[in-house]
């Protein structure tokens, strides 16, 4: 309750709508470029008579109207290039995601498979944090759901990241703060995805 959430990249705000039916104690703010996703988007939430509870922004994802550490969650799905083009390259919107976020607050984000590996490989070559820096509460998994969730199964992704969880905790990503936390790859009809989970261990610095 009276947590920011963000969408900065929030199309039609269909992912901010479900979550303040679910999460009504909270406030969320959606951002966009697009004038006409904005339109659609304002139009879900009069709809949705939800237009009081969820506030939009025209403003791009790598330059928020936002305080830096102001924001508790980020959510958000990032364009998997079909339909929308990513404009800018999945690490610099990371760093701006970075920048607004809390300490201990956490960005969760659908990936395409090429973005998730361009992620992954920026984390694999992570440098490693002092023993100061290490936080024993970042778990450091990496998992990856069965699509069909047949028998309610998982199974570990390989990875370097991964191979133990003290491994995982003295990894960071060169994102500054933002250390990876779990990973689900899911399905989307014929298309394959990842949902990604972040979370900032300390003061980005910006």
């Amino acid at each position: 309750a009276g947590a920011l959430v963000l969408d900065p990249m929030c199309g039609l705000g269909t992912i901010l709508l479900e979550a303040a039916k679910e999460w009504p104690d909270v406030y969320y703010v959606g951002a966009d470029v697009s004038d006409s996703q904005l339109l659609g988007a304002c139009e879900n939430l009069k709809a949705a008579g939800l237009e009081d509870r969820i506030e939009l922004l025209k403003a791009s994802v790598i330059e928020l109207p936002l305080p830096s550490e102001s924001v508790n969650i980020i959510i958000s799905d990032i364009p998997f290039g079909k339909k929308f083009k990513l404009g800018k390259d999945i690490k610099s919107i990371l760093q701006e995601m970075e920048r607004v976020l809390r300490i201990d607050g956490a960005v969760v984000l659908l990936l395409s498979e090429d973005h998730h590996r361009r992620l992954k490989d920026c984390e694999e070559s992570g440098i490693r944090l002092n023993s100061k820096s290490s936080h024993p509460d970042e778990p450091g998994i990496k998992k990856c759901l069965n699509p069909e969730g047949k028998n309610g199964t998982s199974e570990t992704v390989s990875s370097s990241i991964q191979a133990s969880n003290q491994e995982g905790l003295d990894k960071m990503s060169p994102f500054g703060s933002l250390v990876p936390v779990e990973c689900y790859k899911v399905s989307l009809g014929k298309t394959d995805a990842f949902i990604s989970k972040y979370r900032k261990s300390h003061s980005s610095g910006l």
